[in-house]
């Protein structure tokens, strides 16, 4: 994360970010952009699950890569989409940090909003399955992170808590809004695999035979809004005023001189967009409380089984993809760490599987989960094999998102009726 202070260390990381590639054309590329074909997965086929008893899945397939950007170091594209479902386009997503200006969601801003998203959804699925009357419902959220043996062997990164709470504006008695929560954080998949450990295939591809379409090419991004089908999508939009969150300051860092340890949180609020035919639809606005980081407007489509193709992406591809770049963001600093050890990294890509699945869903017993995840770390490099192992292996231990679904995460969850926390 580069503050107006890094000057040297953005130069340094440019170079050895961005080499040769920058005598090219540039691409311009869209911060979110549905697309006609996926560049699917080389290392792993993806599947689809099928559903039993009731249930849905939602299988989201990513695939990750860096974009060279003398400017930008930390830039990058992804492709993310969910398998065999016939009304959910393919996207195309950009990821940014730093700032003057940021020109791309930070990685844990698309896993923030898109968490805060989805339980949005099982809030207003619970609502229709209980028949309550609702005058107006959101979700804000904080996700707490942080880095440890910074520019060590025993560098790492963690989820250390998440805290989000259901907003409701009802006459509807507190009984029925304390079920309402019970049942909304039970269907919340995304929650489900924060809480508690989930089961990850993890592999790394050194010098393999799988980079068709996956080499970093140059490109850069013009400007953050993004259109499709007449409807803005993402963009940059005030600072957030939350309800019941205090946003405390950016954190301010020196890259010239790294803390041993480093703390931040990202902050968001997720709410309906107010549309009859995608009544799923919702705007999302999240930022890193980082300085010179922007503030992201974003809109998710959760409108399963209503007519046409969703208008924007889901909140689990957000978060997936989030994922996939907050991986990416952790090999890009560990090359730099490991090239001052003397081990030159070339190219890496990130390709990812997650599995969600919804029990009985849209009945009162509905339940959600994650059941598995697969990563795929590829890596191009002429040095020993056993040393780009360890490049992979400490970069995914970095990743905080990764490490908040492989791990429990402290969970605190709360509802608020009218303006009143209901306990």
């Amino acid at each position: 994360m580069k503050t107006s202070k890094n000057v040297k260390s953005i130069v340094m990381l440019t170079v050895l970010l961005t080499g040769v590639g920058t005598n090219y054309a540039q691409e311009n590329y869209s911060v979110v952009k549905r697309v006609d074909n996926f560049n699917q997965p080389t290392t792993f086929y993806p599947t689809k699950a099928t559903p039993v008893n009731g249930a849905i899945s939602e299988n989201v397939v990513t695939s990750a890569k860096r974009v060279l950007n003398k400017e930008k170091p930390f830039l990058k594209k992804g492709v993310v989409t969910t398998v065999g479902e016939a009304d959910f386009s393919a996207w195309q997503m950009t990821s940014d940090e730093g700032g003057n200006p940021q020109s791309a969601p930070n990685p844990l801003t698309y896993f923030t909003a898109g968490a805060a998203s989805d339980l949005l959804t099982q809030v207003e699925r619970s609502i229709q399955i209980m028949g309550l009357d609702v005058e107006d419902v959101k979700v804000e959220t904080e996700f707490f992170f942080r880095w440890s043996d910074i520019m060590t062997d025993k560098w790492s990164g963690y989820t250390d808590k998440v805290v989000t709470n259901i907003i409701i504006k009802s006459d509807e008695p507190i009984e029925k809004i304390k079920e309402l929560k019970k049942m909304s954080i039970r269907a919340w998949s995304i929650g489900e695999s924060l809480a508690n450990k989930t089961a990850i295939d993890a592999a790394f591809i050194i010098n393999g035979d799988d980079w068709d379409g996956k080499a970093a090419k140059p490109g850069q991004i013009s400007s953050p809004v993004s259109v499709d089908n007449g409807r803005t999508i993402t963009n940059t939009t005030p600072a957030l005023q939350l309800q019941t969150i205090k946003v405390t300051e950016d954190l301010d860092m020196d890259m010239n001189n790294f803390p041993k340890e480093m703390r931040f949180s990202e902050v968001g609020i997720a709410e309906s967009a107010h549309d009859a035919e995608r009544p799923y639809l919702h705007r999302l606005r999240a930022k890193s409380l980082t300085a010179h980081y922007e503030t992201w407007e974003l809109y998710a489509d959760d409108s399963r089984g209503y007519k046409g193709v969703n208008a924007a992406p889901t909140s689990r591809e957000y978060f997936t993809l989030g994922t996939s770049f907050c991986l990416m963001s952790q090999l890009t600093p560990n090359m730099m760490y490991f090239q001052k050890k003397g081990v030159k990294i070339d190219d890496f890509a990130v390709e990812h599987q997650f599995n969600y699945r919804e029990n009985n869903f849209m009945t009162p017993t509905m339940s959600g989960e994650m059941t598995d995840v697969v990563t795929r770390i590829l890596v191009k490099s002429d040095a020993d094999e056993n040393l780009a192992n360890q490049f992979a292996a400490q970069a995914l231990r970095c990743c905080f998102a990764g490490e908040g679904i492989v791990q429990k995460t402290e969970m605190e969850t709360g509802i608020y009726l009218n303006g009143k926390i209901v306990k």
